[in-house]
Order: C-alpha cells, then structure tokens, then sequence
C-alpha cells in the first residue's frame, strides 16, 4: 500500500465503458473497500474499465481516481464511516467524470482494476504520515487544492468544483492580512452536477500566508492557511 501518489494507471485499446455506474464500499475490519463500476452507454454492465488513474493526493486530503467516462449515476454521496467522509463524481470542462474520496484522516491505499464486469476497487486502511490536508467544503463549493496542508509557491494552481447557479468569487492572496494578488475565480451553472474549475495565480516571489475565497455577497467562504 502507498501513503502518497499514483495507484494505478489503465489505458486499454478499448473499452464499451462509457459511464461510472455505481460506488459502494464495505468495511473489514480498519481496512474499507470501495468499488466504482462501470456502464455501457446503454447501462449494461461493461465488461473493461474505462482510460484511469487513481492517486492518493495527500497534501489535498482526497484520493482521486480520473476516468475516461463521460457519464454518472452518482452526483455525490456521504460516507462519513471508516476513513472516507463523502464521494464527489464532478465532470471536467472536457465533459469526463472522475471521482473523489474525501478522505478523514490519514491513511495507505491500492488499487485494483476488474473486468466482466469492469470496475476498480480502492483498498483503504489507516496510516502513513500524521499530516494530511483536507478540501474546504461549502454546499456549493469545494476546493480541493490548495488543501488545510498547503504549503506557499510561487505559482498557486487552485483547483475544486462547483454545483448551482454559476457564480463569481473573490480570490484574494493575503500577507498579514493585507492583500498582494487578486482575481476572479467564475464558475458554470450545473443544477444537480459538480463541476470542476482551476484557476493559475501568478504569486511572484513575495511571501504569503493565506488564500481568501469570498462570494458574491462579500462573505468569506474559506481561509486557507499556507506553511513555507
């Protein structure tokens, strides 16, 4: 098992599997096991997974599988048992699905890709290192990177996803709480669907300590701390 990075990468010659069909998990004991299954576009049972990746993105707190599928039956789902609090399935802007496990603590994980029927089961159990981050989650809004353990470059990449009407956000980087770099994160109108978003802030070489998200009516939806 891994503490940290890829888990496993698929890219088949083929594949009938066009939609992420389900996600359940069960627990042994402090190992949780969670299965994505795969569909047809017709919905049958697809006998060879999709193009993926699935990584264990620590400093984030999630652990990701990307797929090649352009369809889900699963929006987002809690958890809140073992070490996964809550599944997100977001759509990218290319129009392909991926998948995040939440993660509430620390753990190790692998993977394993099956086929007839095609799916990929993600084995979790406690441990690694202590630190891990955690997505700052909002009804509306998530932002994944950069996670509660982030630490400050000079180039920020703030990824995450969005569900609801489309909307405009304030993205402030502070010093001392005064701020250096600002710009507009806009994410799509997508009822019912997460969809993905990522932002590039050219930071330059001044030092910072948080990131400010603030909504439309000026509340501030998260404040992201940044070790150096």
């Amino acid at each position: 098992m891994l503490a940290d990075g890829g888990l496993a990468d698929f890219d088949p010659p083929s594949s009938d599997a066009t939609r992420i069909a389900g996600i359940g998990w069960r627990a042994s004991g402090d190992c949780q096991l969670f299965t994505i299954s795969f569909a047809t576009e017709d919905g049958a049972p697809a006998t060879t997974p999709p193009a993926l990746s699935a990584r264990l993105l620590r400093t984030a707190g999630v652990l990701r599988v990307e797929t090649s599928a352009t369809n889900s039956v699963v929006a987002d789902q809690l958890v809140e048992s073992g070490p996964v609090e809550r599944i997100f399935v977001p759509v990218t802007e290319e129009g392909t699905r991926f998948v995040d496990l939440v993660l509430g603590g620390p753990v190790v994980a692998r993977a394993r890709l099956q086929t007839s029927p095609a799916r990929v089961e993600i084995e979790l159990q406690p441990g690694g290192p202590e630190l891990i981050g955690h997505p700052l989650m909002t009804g509306r809004l998530v932002v994944v990177e950069p996670g509660s353990a982030a630490v400050a470059s000079s180039v920020l990449d703030v990824t995450g996803y969005s569900t609801g009407d489309s909307a405009t956000f304030d993205l402030t980087i502070n010093r001392g709480g005064q701020p250096l770099v600002e710009t507009a994160l806009e994410t799509r109108e997508s009822p019912g669907v997460w969809s993905a978003f990522n932002v590039m802030i050219q930071v330059g070489v001044d030092a910072y300590d948080t990131l400010q998200v603030v909504d439309e009516n000026g509340s501030v939806v998260a404040a992201i701390p940044f070790s150096r």
